[in-house]
């Protein structure tokens, strides 16, 4: 029985505890948050046991096997460094780091502490989407083509909110356009050949909306494009020489259509009342029990080259954090 230990109590946290119980030969046992209040009523929320504002109690429960990071993007990397040290692995959302550079070092870390750890992609782990790399692989829509994919919508723009505020790592990239990237990466088992990106930027500084063509190894076209100030087709499609399969709302997948000249077919997963983050949830608990120190779907290395995709149009637009300096 693996016990897992949450750190932060925001909305995403409570999405992930909310499904956790789905989650086979594991059991959410703590949570850490600033506030004492907040804590204890996301602990009460969720029918976990143990709640902590202290950080060095969090951590220094032994009981603890794995901690799920949920925090704003500039503090995963070191969060998730506290809990290598601690002892732990690590389940750490996305995006893992705010840089390439601060990726490499969690992992050479990890390495040295001998502990599990893996960046929280769970669209990867979602049934739709493996359902959808199953149909590419087999070739149902033929050679693949391009890639289209759109994340955006209208978000909290207070120039303090972590969406607006460059000390968080806000900006509309980082936030929902590494989903549209890390889809085009997966697709096509590699990185962009070239970049091409604009952005309208917030006044704050970061990029409220970011448009960005690439192509990838044998010609493959991508259009990703990401938004936190306007709302766009959020439809994942994917162009073959055959056929063409769309995914509404694909980060969060429950249904896929595979549209050939032999006519239409679409999947939908059996998920009731939930989120989708057992899935990711549950590999993590496998992998760590098989005693692996990284997962195949969510390699390390697909993680570095995820963050340096993203470093490559931050460069291309224009956007630079404190921690890259």
């Amino acid at each position: 029985m693996l016990r897992w230990g949450i750190y932060g109590a925001g909305k995403i946290a409570g999405e992930f505890a909310a499904d956790f119980p789905k989650v086979k030969g594991a059991k959410l046992i703590a949570a850490y948050a600033r506030k004492e209040d907040s804590v204890k009523l996301f602990c009460e929320t969720n029918e976990i046991e143990h709640a902590y504002h202290k950080e060095d109690d969090f951590f220094g429960n032994p009981d603890i096997d794995v901690v799920y990071v949920s925090t704003p993007h500039a503090l995963h990397a070191e969060v998730v460094k506290k809990a290598l040290k601690a002892g732990k692995h690590v389940l750490c959302e996305k995006p893992f780091a705010l840089n390439a550079k601060q990726t490499k070092e969690v992992f050479e870390l990890a390495a040295k502490e001998n502990r599990f750890v893996m960046e929280a992609l769970w669209t990867l782990f979602l049934p739709t989407i493996q359902k959808v790399f199953s149909w590419v692989e087999e070739g149902r829509i033929g050679e693949l083509r391009a890639v289209e994919a759109n994340f955006g919508f209208v978000g909290n723009q207070d120039p303090e909110w972590r969406l607006m505020n460059p000390k968080l790592g806000g900006g509309a990239l980082l936030d929902v356009g590494i989903y549209p990237v890390l889809m085009a990466n997966a697709l096509n088992k590699s990185i962009p050949l070239s970049i091409n990106a604009h952005s309208h930027f917030t006044q704050t500084g970061v990029d409220g909306s970011t448009f960005i063509t690439c192509e990838y190894p044998n010609g493959i076209m991508a259009s990703l494009n990401a938004s936190v100030e306007m709302d766009l087709v959020n439809t994942l499609f994917i162009y073959g020489d055959q056929g063409r399969i769309e995914v509404p709302s694909f980060w969060m997948a429950d249904e896929a259509t595979l549209i050939t000249a032999d006519g239409t077919q679409t999947f939908v997963a059996a998920m009731q009342e939930q989120h989708g983050y057992e899935y990711e949830a549950q590999a993590v608990c496998d992998a760590i029990e098989n005693g692996e120190s990284a997962h195949k779907i969510v390699s390390h290395e697909f993680s570095i080259s995820l963050m340096e995709t993203l470093d490559r149009i931050r460069q291309e637009i224009g956007l630079v954090y404190d921690a890259d300096e």
